[in-house]
């Protein structure tokens, strides 16, 4: 039964710790309901069976890295004294414990603990004349895994210092007042109570900066100047004419520019551009998107987008005045202010592979993170959260403001 029950904890640990996840660890204000069965060794003078034992702990998470615990530990076990049958002993640990936690905004928190509290033997044997109340301290060590919101693996390891014993067999000539054991244990732990999460951020599909439920105009190209209700601010209307004296006309030129952007005439394919607006060789405006999709929870770049890189810096190099935005993405697992950080993260990367593999000036690329705020596919499907781990490598837009 032993044997079988440390198989059981061992597959439980690995399973938790090979799963992927993205959940938030310690909340402050919460309280904690922690089942728990592991192992008792007691020291060899005790004349104690080791065996299984059960726990329950009741805490509080004080700040997110500091808590409090009392818990309970049974160890249904027998006496090994030589000479003497085998009597059953019940024994009870109890402890007011405190915790210091780890990392503890991430899903895998370590943590240190120590306390105080007492232990009772109960033995099965008339007039309980071996029963025995003693004081104990203990401290070690532990780790919690979450896999959701409020809920995580747990294993704890303390060394327990049992003081002051006076039980009739645990009396030998080498034995003082002081008794060393050991007890491991893992379980769960129940979060609950504590401050509400975040609210998510608005949706804002056009990326216009204006949220979807007071956006009057979806659907605004990307860049495009809006006002407070997402739409591109009406055109002035003109003064009226001024009529005068039409000027005598100059010689008509060889060759000119009428829209200014650069071009001659006679090879501009797209009269009539906006002032400012970067063109080609034809004199028309220049657009470039791509798309780099990473995997869960990671920055680095895949292989395959390698090449396609390549072709962003050909790009970036043939218009060397221009500047880019590198717009960061996630998918919507995890919480808002760890999703924030990764998509600010593979925005990062992205720019780092232009200037170290290509040359780019680093003062052209702009990286910007918009977290998990900005889907382009649904986040409900495997398909959809991978379309949206992505960087978006953008020419040529109005840099938003960090």
């Amino acid at each position: 039964m032993q044997t079988a029950t440390r198989y059981l904890l061992i597959a439980l640990v690995t399973v938790l710790l090979a799963a992927p996840s993205a959940f938030a660890g310690q909340r402050e204000g919460a309280f904690t309901l922690s089942p728990m069965i592991g192992y008792h060794v007691f020291e060899g003078d005790q004349r104690t069976d080791n065996g299984i034992s059960y726990g329950l702990g009741f805490g509080y998470n004080v700040t997110k890295h500091w808590a409090v615990e009392a818990d309970l530990r049974y160890t249904p076990t027998d006496t090994d004294i030589p000479g003497r049958s085998d009597e059953d002993v019940n024994v009870w640990v109890g402890s007011l414990n405190a915790l210091y936690h780890f990392n503890p905004d991430g899903p895998f928190v370590p943590y240190l603990v120590a306390g105080f509290g007492g232990m009772v033997f109960d033995v099965d044997e008339v007039g309980n004349r071996d029963d025995d109340e003693d004081f104990m301290l203990n401290a070690g060590a532990g780790f919690k895994y979450f896999f959701a919101d409020d809920l995580a693996f747990r294993f704890d390891a303390r060394y327990v210092a049992d003081l002051h014993s006076d039980r009739d067999y645990d009396q030998s000539p080498d034995s003082d007042n002081l008794d060393h054991n050991l007890i491991a244990m893992a379980g769960l732990v129940w979060q609950f109570g504590g401050p509400p999460p975040a609210p998510p951020a608005p949706l804002d599909s056009d990326m216009d900066g204006v949220p979807d439920s007071r956006d009057k105009c979806p659907g605004t190209p990307l860049g495009t100047p809006v006002d407070a209700v997402g739409c591109p601010p009406a055109e002035p209307k003109p003064a009226p004419p001024v009529v005068k004296p039409a000027p005598v006309p100059p010689p008509a030129p060889v060759d000119g520019d009428d829209d200014g952007d650069g071009v001659p005439n006679s090879r501009d394919k797209c009269p009539g551009t906006e002032k400012g607006v970067i063109v080609d060789e034809f004199g028309c405006p220049v657009k470039f998107t791509l798309y780099v999709e990473f995997d869960f929870d990671k920055a680095e770049i895949r292989p395959q987008y390698h090449e396609r890189l390549k072709e962003a810096a050909d790009f970036i190099n043939k218009y060397p005045n221009t500047k880019f935005l590198l717009a960061g993405h996630t998918d919507s697992k995890g919480t808002d202010k760890y999703n924030q950080t990764l998509s600010e993260r593979r925005a990062a990367a992205v720019k780092k592979y232009l200037v170290e593999k290509f040359g780019i000036g680093a003062q052209l690329l702009y990286p910007r993170g918009y977290g998990e705020s900005r889907p382009i596919a649904d986040n409900a499907t495997d398909e959809g959260r991978q379309k949206n781990r992505r960087v978006e490598v953008i020419c040529c837009v109005i840099i938003p403001a960090e």
